[in-house]
Parts: C-alpha cells; sequence; structure tokens
C-alpha cells in the first residue's frame, strides 16, 4: 500500500469519506491541469491540505536519506503547500469528487481555518534530527506541520473524533512554537499525551502514560452510524442534506459524541422491548446546536404509508421542539424505531434562527415530551489511575 493509499483511508475512516478528497486535479485554466495537493480534507469552513512524501529508494547511507528529506520534505512539499494556498486564494472555485464520490465546489473564500499538513515516510537510515524535525515556517502561508506517517496514524487512532484532531492541530503547533523557543525537544506521542492531558505544554518522556489513556469506544464511537449514515437515510434527497448532519457531529467534540451515546443506547434498548421511552434533549452551547434522541411510541405503526407519515412528523415536531426549548439555532434529531428484526433511524436537521413561535411555545407548555434538563460540564479524555 502507497503512503497515499495509506493515507487516504485513514482520512476517509477518521472524517468520514464525505469530507476526504484525495483526487484533486483540477483545471485553473482551459489545457492545464494541476494537483491542488496529495489530500484535501474539508468540513465546514475548516480544511486540511496534505502533502506526502514517500521513500522509495532508501539507502544505508544516513547523509543521503538526509538529502532526501531536505530535498523532498523541506523543500519540495513544503513549496507544494504554498501552491496549494495559493490554488485556493486564485481561484474563486475548486470543482472536486469526494471519496463518497460527489462533487462539490471548494471555495478558498469561505475556508476560515487552514491546518497545512506534510506527512513522511523516511528510510530506516534516516537521521534523527530529521524525524525530531516536526514543523516549517513559512514567510508566506505560516506554520506546517511535518509528521512522519506513523505518528500520523497514531494521532487519527487515539483521537478519532474529528473536532478533537482539529483541536489536537491547534495544540501540537502552540506547543512546539513554544518548546522550539526554549530548545526542548518531544516526541509526537509526548505532544498526544500533552494534549490529552489537558496540561499548558508536552514534557519529554511523558509518552509511556499513555498506556493508561481509556479509549472507551463503547461510552462514545458512533463511527457505526456515522461512516455509513447515508445508508440510514430514507431520503438523502439532491442536494444531499445528510451532510448538515455529519457536519455537526465534525463539529464537535467526544463528550458531546458520548452524551449522545448515552441517551442513544437506552432509546435502542426500548425501542426493541416494546417499551415507551421519554425522549432525550441536550444541547451542546459551543455549535449552538441542540441534538434530540427519540424512539417511536410502540403503540404506533413504523412502516406502511401512515407509519412513514407518523415517523416523519414526529421527528420533524420532536426535533423543532427541542431547538425551541434550548433557544438554539440548530437543531439534530434523531428516531429509532422498529419493524420485526429491523431498526429504523430516521434523522432531521433543521437549521434556522430561533424565533418566537406560540404553537410550540404553547405545546412545550402544556405537553412537554422530553426529560428535564441541567447544565453540567463534560470531559473529553480519561485515564486509568
Amino acid at each position: 500500500m502507497t503512503l497515499e493509499e495509506f493515507t487516504s483511508q485513514l482520512n476517509a475512516a477518521t472524517f468520514w469519506r464525505e469530507f476526504t478528497f484525495s483526487e484533486t486535479k483540477f483545471s485553473p485554466r482551459p489545457k492545464q491541469e494541476v494537483e491542488l495537493a496529495d489530500g484535501i480534507v474539508r468540513i465546514g469552513t475548516l480544511a486540511y491540505v496534505l502533502q506526502l512524501k514517500e521513500r522509495a529508494a532508501e539507502t544505508d547511507d544516513s547523509a543521503a536519506e538526509r538529502q532526501w528529506f531536505q530535498s523532498k520534505v523541506i523543500k519540495k512539499a513544503t513549496r507544494q503547500i504554498r501552491d496549494s494556498v495559493q490554488y485556493l486564494t486564485d481561484n474563486e472555485v475548486i470543482r472536486l469528487t469526494n471519496e463518497q464520490g460527489h462533487a462539490f465546489d471548494v471555495k478558498g473564500a469561505e475556508l476560515v481555518e487552514m491546518k497545512k499538513i506534510i506527512v513522511f515516510k523516511g528510510g530506516r537510515a534516516l537521521p534523527d534530527d530529521c524525524r525530531q524535525t516536526r514543523f516549517y515556517l513559512s514567510k508566506n502561508v505560516g506554520f506546517i506541520h511535518l509528521i512522519e506517517a506513523q505518528d500520523y496514524q497514531g494521532i487519527l487512532e487515539y483521537i478519532r473524533v474529528p473536532d478533537d484532531v482539529r483541536r489536537y492541530f491547534d495544540y501540537r503547533e502552540a506547543a512546539l512554537v513554544a518548546l522550539a523557543e526554549e530548545g526542548v525537544i518531544v516526541e509526537e506521542p509526548d505532544i498526544m499525551v500533552g494534549y490529552l492531558s489537558d496540561v499548558a505544554r508536552p514534557v519529554p518522556n511523558s509518552r509511556e502514560r499513555l498506556r493508561a489513556f481509556v479509549q472507551d469506544l463503547e461510552q462514545f464511537d458512533l463511527s457505526y452510524i456515522l461512516d455509513n449514515l447515508l445508508a440510514h437515510i430514507q431520503d438523502a434527497g439532491p442536494n444531499q442534506d445528510y451532510y448538515r448532519i455529519l457536519l455537526e457531529f465534525g463539529r464537535v467534540p467526544r463528550s458531546v459524541w458520548r452524551a449522545f451515546k448515552e441517551r442513544l443506547v437506552p432509546t435502542l434498548d426500548a425501542c426493541s422491548a416494546g417499551n415507551f421511552l421519554q425522549p432525550y434533549r441536550f444541547t451542546y452551547p459551543s455549535t449552538d446546536c441542540s441534538f434530540m434522541i427519540a424512539s417511536l411510541d410502540p403503540r404506533f405503526p413504523a412502516t406502511g404509508e401512515e407509519g412513514e407519515k407518523l415517523r416523519a412528523n414526529g421527528l420533524q415536531m420532536l426535533t423543532l421542539g427541542a431547538k425551541y426549548a434550548a433557544k438554539s439555532k440548530l437543531g439534530i434529531g434523531l428516531l429509532v424505531s422498529k419493524s420485526g428484526d429491523y431498526f429504523h433511524l430516521d434523522w432531521c436537521a433543521v437549521d434556522q434562527p430561533w424565533e418566537r413561535d406560540e404553537w410550540i411555545e404553547n405545546m412545550l407548555a402544556t405537553s412537554n415530551p422530553f426529560r428535564p434538563v441541567k447544565e453540567k460540564q463534560v470531559f473529553d479524555f480519561k485515564f486509568q489511575g
């Protein structure tokens, strides 16, 4: 497997196929074709621009390996990153097709945040000082992350949630700049421990603490649903509206995934047992988004014309109600129902400014379907001991 294939698979698994672009050739002018980057990840107004460098014919000569690193990574890859940023600046729209096969217009003017990353895979004789070169400061485009392929894999596999990965690269940049001024050298796992432990700066040789990190997948992981969300959407629509749902999960940290799953599991259990369960709702203020999770009342049919209408109307009203009660701009709703051995997962996204609505106000006042809510501080990462 080539480094490009390896990285593309990692990105698609973490950022989903919907937000991952590995084929990035485009024509800025007639009869000219260029490559925007080796890989692009775009999640709303955030973009990752990746260049990949792999040593094809390694040697046992450390001087030759150093020359490869300086030529291909430090010089060529950083130049290509600058070119990528320039392409996004110079071209109003760049049409790209993602790993799901859907075409989108990437507009540089809409990209508020850009992570510039070079992933490299050197030979075994590559000198340690080359491997320890973890960033490059460009006069034109600023901070560029330099990461070995195995470290890039570790970052995505440990952190997993897209917004937490974004936060990691923010932390990595700030920490490496500060440590470089002090002449302190750290390994990538040291940086990961610092980030996961929520300390101001990573400490050299702290990487052993990764052994105590708790990867509580059962408590937070939603990938079994989100990785193939399109298959759970009965009518995705010609505009692929389900992207709005994915985007909201891509903009929140692990703690929100955990909160969602804490409510999803008992909802699935109740639905499976044919029991009624009062709907859940919670809000994440940082993104002004409310999440609603409910199961269809077992007294009502889940299939057929009547069942499908009940599911659609019930989902819409509950999502609007949860959004309204929280006075949030965004609402993401999930309605679970069961027919025979099969679950139906119906999703809804509502994106509109909050406005007073007398009908919803009266409904919530007279027959509020939701559980009581209270403010709660949540934490993202856990360690043993």
